[in-house]
């Protein structure tokens, strides 16, 4: 017996030690926190990013200090993978996290969307583009034509889904899956140096890397994010339940971005001036870096990505455009075999009410916008000139009916014509050569004239129904002239009825 009363005063003596020590801890822990300015720090917020430059406003020092003169502490979390990211914010690891619309899209499923998208960040504007051999590769149609081709990537990254883009809508069956084209790599940098070293024909690259290994000789840019609109968009992610029970904090965090922002764009020099301490690039290679990115204000997410309610400011929803055209990418791409949403519904991802509220209390309504979208002016060319344009690549072709010998329009051939132009739409800055194709039977004359009138049809269309300025485009018939090759195994029925068709052919200026 007196043993036993002996083990339970041990026992209740190590229980009181173990209790002893908590209430020392948190005495001792009160007491720091009461002597120090940790006492004014009432929140803390971690924000999982990668070092793309247009994440660096939420990692800066002005935005920090910002926050911790509220009483908010924010740190940035380093994580290149993504599916990590997206765990440790579902986890609470993290309360914010970035990412571009089509990684959420495509990854988001596995956490359950457990964030929704508070904020447009920027959208890549030069930032990543497609780069090769020029003595290899020196169209986008050149990549349909050479299944040898080798491209080196940075798989699940934003050069990917520039990849897929133009798979998409530009028809490289190539590039539809990965497959032996795609050689991955670890980073830009790698991707360069694969190129460099000719180890790949081609290269998809972030900047400052676009700008490097274009001062290689004998290595061009193929197509660049500026010449897109709305391909590849960031943004920033809150943990839904986070937001839910916080949300003075979300709106805090969103303002101070918001502020911090507008202090780089009013002070472009002491932006690059940071960068150049935190990267260890040189001026010229942080300025390229800027070039390449586009950041969206609070007046732009109010105004176009979000168009918030509350004021009635705006028909557009860019974002949710840019959600679905995600969508259809992936879909087209194999890389979503349905779409993951509830309901197929994008505006379960996004959540406006921070931008809305922050717009009414910050932006008087009544003031004029004051960066507006302006759509490029095309000057008329004449015919010498459209010949001396280079080929970008020829969107996906597809049939645009007509009744035989006709060039009327139905209404399937409008139809098309629409699918069209909204690829068109992803490609602001290019010219469009609408080319008109006939069969190879009858008369080549009357084949030329007719394959003009269905070029101008389409002209015709695309101007008065999707306002494409008419100076952009040039319609020409080739008749019979520049038949398509046979497929292997084709019937010959199956030929013929590919050859009547219409093509959109982006061109640019020579560099």
């Amino acid at each position: 017996m007196n043993k036993i009363i002996a083990a339970v005063i041990f026992i209740l003596g190590v229980i009181g030690l173990f209790v002893l020590k908590d209430v020392t801890d948190d005495r001792s822990t009160a007491h720091t926190l009461a002597t120090s300015d940790a006492k004014s720090i009432r929140a803390s917020v971690k924000i999982g990013v990668d070092s793309w430059v247009g994440y660096y406003p939420l990692c800066s020092r002005n935005f920090k200090s910002a926050l911790r003169n509220d009483g908010i502490r924010s740190s940035c979390e380093q994580q290149t993978n993504l599916e990590k990211r997206f765990e440790q914010l579902k986890n609470g690891d993290l309360q914010f996290a970035v990412s571009s619309v089509d990684a959420y899209l495509a990854l988001g499923q596995k956490t359950q969307f457990s964030a929704t998208i508070i904020a447009v960040i920027d959208e890549s504007k030069g930032g990543d583009a497609l780069v090769a051999w020029e003595d290899t590769v020196s169209s986008i149609d050149e990549l349909k034509t050479n299944p040898n081709l080798r491209v080196a990537l940075t798989p699940d990254s934003p050069s990917e889904h520039l990849v897929r883009s133009l798979a998409v809508h530009f028809d490289v069956q190539n590039f539809q899956s990965r497959g032996k084209w795609l050689v991955a790599s670890d980073s830009a940098e790698q991707a360069e140096a694969m190129l460099e070293n000719h180890q790949v024909d081609a290269a998809v690259l972030w900047e400052p890397n676009v700008t490097k290994a274009l001062q290689v000789k004998g290595i061009k840019k193929i197509l660049g994010t500026e010449d897109t609109e709305h391909l590849i968009v960031d943004v920033l992610l809150v943990n839904r339940d986070y937001a839910q029970a916080h949300p003075d904090i979300v709106q805090q965090v969103l303002q101070r971005y918001f502020e911090a922002l507008d202090g780089y764009r009013n002070a472009p020099d002491s932006l690059v001036s940071e960068l150049k301490k935190n990267t260890g690039l040189d001026t010229t290679e942080v300025q390229a870096m800027l070039k390449g990115v586009q950041w969206a204000t609070l007046a732009d997410n109010a105004y176009d990505w979000f168009s918030t309610t509350s004021q009635q400011i705006s028909n557009s929803e860019y974002l949710i455009d840019v959600i679905d055209s995600s969508y259809d990418i992936l879909h087209a791409t194999k890389v979503l075999d349905k779409n993951p949403l509830p309901d197929e519904n994008p505006y379960l991802i996004t959540n406006s009410h921070f931008v809305d509220q922050l717009f009414t209390q910050l932006v008087d309504p009544k003031q004029n916008r004051t960066q507006t979208a302006t759509d490029v002016k095309f000057a008329t060319l004449n015919d010498a000139q459209w010949r001396s344009l280079r080929d970008v690549g020829t969107l996906k072709v597809r049939q645009i009916p007509f009744a035989s010998s006709s060039d009327q329009l139905s209404m399937e051939a409008k139809r098309t014509l629409d699918q069209a132009a909204q690829d068109l739409s992803h490609y602001p800055n290019f010219r469009i050569l609408v080319k008109g194709h006939t069969g190879i039977n009858g008369d080549k004359q009357a084949n030329r004239k007719l394959s003009q009138e269905r070029a101008e049809a389409v002209v015709r269309y695309l101007s008065i129904t999707h306002s494409i300025q008419d100076a952009r485009m040039q319609a020409l018939g080739v008749g019979s002239d520049e038949p398509l090759s046979r497929l292997p195994n084709e019937s010959y029925r199956a030929y013929k009825y590919r050859l009547p068709r219409v093509e959109l052919i982006l061109k640019a200026r020579n560099p």
